[in-house]
C-alpha cells in the first residue's frame, strides 16, 4: 500500500491540526444528529416528520450557501469559521437543556433541526473553501477526500456512541456530548494560521459576487455536468441515509441502538470509500470511479427498498455508504482541484447548495410519499429517476475526462 500521499498530506501542520480538533467536533455533530431523528419517530412515529426534520437540516442549504460562499471569498476564513462553531456550541447547549427540562415536542425538533440547518448552511461553503488553504496545491486531491474520510469515520463512531449513551442515559447525554465536541476544534483554531489569499473587489455587490459564480460553472460544460449529476444523486439515494430512524423504526421494529448499527454500518462503507481515493491521491480515473459507483449506488438502494431482511438492508446500507461517498468525493475532488481560489467559496457554495440542499428537496418529497405508498415505491421510483439521470450523463464522460483528468 503507497503511503506516500498520506505523508505528504500531514506534512501539511495547519492541516494536522485542523483535523485533529474537527474529527472529535464530527463525531459529537453525528451524535447529535442521531439524537434529533430519533426522538423525531419516537415523538411523532411518522415517515413524514422524520423527512421532515431531515429537510429542515439540509434545506437552508439552498439559499444560505451561496450568499456565504460570496463572504468565504472576501471575507477571513478563519474568522466565519470560529464564529459558526461557536454559534452551533451554544445552540447544541440550549436543546440539551430543554431535553432535560422535558420541553421537547416536534415542533421544537424542527425548529432546533432548523436552526442547525441553518448554521451548517453557513459553514459548509467556508469549510470547503478553507481545506485548500491549509495545505499545498500538490496535496489538495488527498485533502479533499481524506476530509470526506474524517466525515464518515465520525459518522461510523458518532452513532455508535450515541445508541449507547441514548440506551443508559437518553438523548439529552448524546446532544451534551456534541456540545462538549467543539472545544478542540474551536482552540485548535488558535495553533493555525493561514496564508494570505487574494479576495474579491469588495465593493462588488453580491449579486454580482453569486452571478460570477454561476457563470463560471455554465462556461465549462465539463462541471455544470458533475454539478448536474450529483444533484440528481442527492435528491434520489440520499434520501435514504437521512431516513434510517424510519426505516429501522417502520421495516425493522428495531430502537435506538438498530438505528446506531445501521447509522455506522453507512459510515463504515462511506470511511472505506473516502479512503480510497485517498490513498490514490490523484484525479486519474476518477470519473470513470464517480460513474460506476453512482450505478451500483442506484442498485443498492432498490435492494435496500426492497428487502425486509436484517442482514441483507445492513450489506446493502453498507453499499450506499461505500459507493455514494465514493462518486461524491470523486466529484468533490475534481471540482476542488480544478477552479481558481478567487472563485473557490462561490463555486463550493454553489456544489454545498445544490449536491447537499437537494437531498432536503428528496427527503421531503420521499417522506411525503412514503406516509401514504410506502418506503418501497417511493424509493424504487427514486431508484430508476437517478438511473435515467446517470445514463444520460454517462454518455457526457469523454468530455469530462478530457477536462478534469488532464
Amino acid at each position: 500500500m503507497d503511503l506516500s500521499a498520506i505523508r505528504s498530506l500531514f506534512s501539511n501542520k495547519n492541516f494536522a491540526i485542523y483535523v485533529s480538533g474537527n474529527s472529535i467536533s464530527l463525531i459529537g455533530f453525528w451524535m447529535q444528529r442521531l439524537a434529533i431523528s430519533w426522538l423525531t419517530w419516537e415523538v411523532t412515529e411518522s415517515e413524514f416528520w422524520v423527512g421532515a426534520v431531515a429537510f429542515a437540516e439540509l434545506a437552508p442549504l439552498l439559499i444560505i450557501s451561496p450568499i456565504v460562499g460570496v463572504w468565504a471569498d472576501r471575507a477571513n476564513r478563519k474568522l466565519l469559521t470560529v464564529l459558526c462553531q461557536s454559534t452551533m456550541m451554544l445552540v447544541s447547549f440550549v436543546l440539551f437543556l430543554l431535553i432535560i427540562s422535558d420541553l421537547v415536542s416536534i415542533k421544537i425538533l424542527f425548529i432546533f433541526a432548523l436552526l442547525d440547518g441553518i448554521l451548517q448552511a453557513i459553514h459548509q461553503p467556508i469549510r470547503l473553501a478553507i481545506i485548500p488553504n491549509l495545505v499545498e496545491k500538490k496535496d489538495i486531491v488527498s485533502a479533499s477526500s481524506f476530509t470526506a474520510v474524517v466525515f464518515n469515520v465520525a459518522r461510523l463512531l458518532g452513532p455508535a456512541f450515541a445508541g449507547i449513551i441514548i440506551s443508559f442515559y437518553g438523548s439529552a447525554m448524546a446532544v451534551l456530548c456534541n456540545t462538549i465536541t467543539y472545544i478542540p476544534i474551536l482552540m485548535a483554531w488558535f495553533f493555525i494560521n493561514l496564508p494570505f489569499t487574494k479576495k474579491i473587489n469588495s465593493e462588488d455587490s453580491f449579486i454580482n459576487g453569486l452571478q460570477e459564480g454561476v457563470h463560471y460553472i455554465k462556461n465549462i460544460p465539463a462541471l455544470s455536468h458533475i454539478f448536474i449529476l450529483q444533484t440528481i444523486l442527492a435528491c434520489g439515494i440520499r434520501p435514504a441515509t437521512l431516513m434510517l430512524a424510519a426505516f429501522v423504526g417502520a421495516i425493522y421494529k428495531g430502537g435506538a441502538d438498530y438505528l446506531a448499527l445501521y447509522t455506522a454500518v453507512l459510515g463504515m462503507g462511506a470511511v472505506i470509500g473516502g479512503m480510497y481515493i485517498t490513498l490514490q491521491g490523484k484525479a486519474k480515473g476518477l470519473v470513470r470511479s464517480m460513474l460506476i459507483n453512482s450505478l451500483i449506488s442506484i442498485i443498492a438502494l432498490a435492494v435496500f427498498a426492497w428487502t425486509t431482511q436484517v442482514y441483507l438492508g445492513l450489506l446493502a446500507v453498507f453499499a450506499i455508504g461505500w459507493t455514494i461517498t465514493l462518486s461524491a468525493v470523486s466529484s468533490q475532488t475534481m471540482v476542488q482541484n480544478s477552479i481558481d481560489d478567487e472563485l473557490r467559496g462561490r463555486v463550493l457554495s454553489l456544489w454545498a447548495a445544490l449536491t447537499r440542499g437537494a437531498a432536503a428537496i428528496g427527503v421531503l418529497i420521499i417522506g411525503f410519499f412514503a406516509d401514504y405508498f410506502g418506503l418501497f415505491w417511493t424509493n424504487i421510483i427514486a431508484a430508476m429517476l437517478c438511473l435515467v439521470g446517470l445514463i444520460w450523463f454517462w454518455q457526457k464522460s469523454h468530455q469530462m475526462q478530457s477536462y478534469f483528468e488532464q
